[in-house]
């Protein structure tokens, strides 16, 4: 289970990552503008959530990459996935052809019941990581004492 969830917290963790990249780039109009079009928050929570998005997103993602406060950051991240699920949702019952603005400009997504069953899938992964985290190579066994933290998890 440690290397399943070593490999689950490299790949959701560089996921979170390259979509942070991809919404700086654009820069944070863009992140805003993709969140405007949900339609869901009041302009002061669009223009937050726009900003401070793809910042979120690469802290996550690199915590889990490195391994540090994995459980908790999983958790963060598996509810992170079921709001963006509920979020498209609402776009596809709504029939709002709003771009979700996953990975920034550069690749649209219109919203579709496929995209929500990606991050309902996306959420019961990450969930796999906060329910059996740390796993391998991560910072958290380290400092909770390396290999005697290894054997007492297998």
């Amino acid at each position: 289970m440690a290397v399943l969830v070593f490999v689950l917290r490299l790949a959701i963790g560089a996921l979170l990552i390259v979509a942070a990249a991809f919404k700086f780039h654009d820069g944070p109009a863009a992140s805003v503008e993709a969140v405007a079009g949900y339609r869901i928050l009041p302009p002061l929570l669009v223009t937050a959530l726009g900003v401070a998005l793809p910042y979120i997103e690469l802290a996550l993602g690199g915590y889990l990459v490195l391994g540090l406060f994995v459980r908790i950051v999983a958790w963060i991240v598996t509810a992170q996935f079921l709001v963006f699920s509920v979020a498209v949702a609402s776009l596809v019952i709504r029939r709002l052809p709003a771009d979700c603005g996953c990975f920034g400009s550069g690749l649209p997504t219109p919203p579709s019941w496929g995209h929500v069953a990606v991050d309902l899938l996306l959420a019961v992964l990450a969930g796999v990581i906060a329910r059996y985290g740390p796993g391998i190579f991560a910072v958290d066994r380290w400092l909770a004492g390396g290999d005697r933290a290894a054997e007492a998890e297998e």
